[in-house]
């Protein structure tokens, strides 16, 4: 073996290793030394102690008792150590557990964000579709030569409150002769404020029915907006002959600006025929205002030409004001309604 090898060998470990030594290696030393030390002194007490009487006898046996003693708080500690890294193991395995549990859970929730994703692309394209076919039937009827002729009678029932307000559309359809007709379109009375919200076909709660049973009417929305609600009825089977029939509808608030200031308007127009632009498909409009029994003489109606209508009594013994003409022309048609209520009545806590 070269010298040089030989020193490098004999070379005392320089100052960074030493430094590299940590806390752990220590106290494991130290508690090596220990317990070595305990075992040689109860070793060479208990050896003495045979040769040794009198005084230095218990002392002898003191250190023995001393050493067992500390002996046993050394494994007492070692013992806390123990348990100590047992519950932190303990710990660690629950984190390790909740933290695959939320792991697994994000990727679950990421998963069911995709599907509705789709779900929603799916439902979006959906109802593109149906609203193009919704399109295409007002097309289809805008275009359509119209081989009837209708007797309409509209009552508008105004309630005290909003919560009372209702339409009763009764119609008398007479398809023109060999003709059969299978759907109609109308147009229904809704609210028309400017903040007047989208009012829906479910929600109206409509009822239609035909008078001698034999005619099963169906509705369908074909278009909902603020301020004009436009639906299609389908008759199975087609009408071929005159028919009686009804449209009963809620229309809640409708009057609101009437309870509200005291005064409204309502506008209405007959549509026109294809082939004749000039003309309706009615033949004849009654138009009814029923107000509440207790409205008394706090009430009157006027036409476009200023005429008050004529004041009648309801089947249910409200007030109505009535209004028809024949033969109808395919323009707008104008009502003003007045009802002075009461200035100490909240129309707002009455709805």
């Amino acid at each position: 073996m070269s010298r040089e090898r030989m020193g490098q060998t004999d070379e005392s470990p320089s100052i960074p290793a030493a430094a590299d030594l940590g806390l752990k290696d220590f106290s494991h030393a130290l508690r090596t030394a220990a317990v070595g030390g305990n075992v040689l002194l109860a070793a060479t007490s208990a050896g003495l102690a045979v040769w040794a009487d009198g005084v230095g006898r218990y002392l002898l046996g003191g250190l023995l008792v001393l050493s067992v003693l500390l002996f046993l708080g050394q494994m007492a500690v070692a013992g806390m150590r123990l348990r100590q890294q047992a519950q932190l193991q303990l710990l660690r395995t629950k984190h390790q557990q909740e933290l695959s549990a939320a792991r697994e859970e994000v990727a679950r929730a990421t998963e069911r964000a995709a599907q509705a994703a789709a779900e929603a692309a799916g439902s979006q394209a959906l109802r593109s579709r149906h609203a193009a076919v919704l399109a295409a039937l007002h097309q289809m009827w805008l275009g359509y030569p119209a081989p009837y002729t209708d007797d309409v009678e509209l009552t508008y029932l105004i309630g005290v409150s909003a919560d009372g307000d209702r339409v009763v559309e009764h119609r008398n359809t007479k398809p023109d002769r060999g003709s059969a007709l299978p759907f109609l379109q109308g147009r229904l009375t809704s609210p028309t404020q400017l903040d007047a919200e989208t009012v829906t076909l479910a929600e109206i709660d409509m009822v239609t029915r035909s008078e001698d049973d034999r005619t099963a009417i169906r509705q369908i929305a074909l278009t909902e907006k603020p301020g004009l609600l436009r639906c299609m009825f389908v008759f199975t089977p087609s009408i071929s002959e005159p028919t009686g029939w009804y449209a009963r509808y809620r229309m809640p608030g409708m009057w609101d600006t009437l309870r509200g200031t005291g005064h409204d308007r309502l506008t209405w127009t007959p549509s026109p025929r294809v082939a004749d632009p000039t003309r309706s498909t009615l033949s004849r409009l009654t138009v009814n205002f029923d107000f509440p029994p207790e409205a008394g003489d706090d009430v009157f109606v006027r036409d476009r030409d200023n005429r008050e209508l004529k004041r009648l009594t309801g089947p249910d013994g409200s007030l109505r004001y009535r209004w028809s003409c024949d033969e109808p022309l395919p323009e707008r048609y104008s009502w003003e309604l007045w009802w002075a209520r009461s200035l100490d009545e909240d129309p707002v806590a009455a709805g």
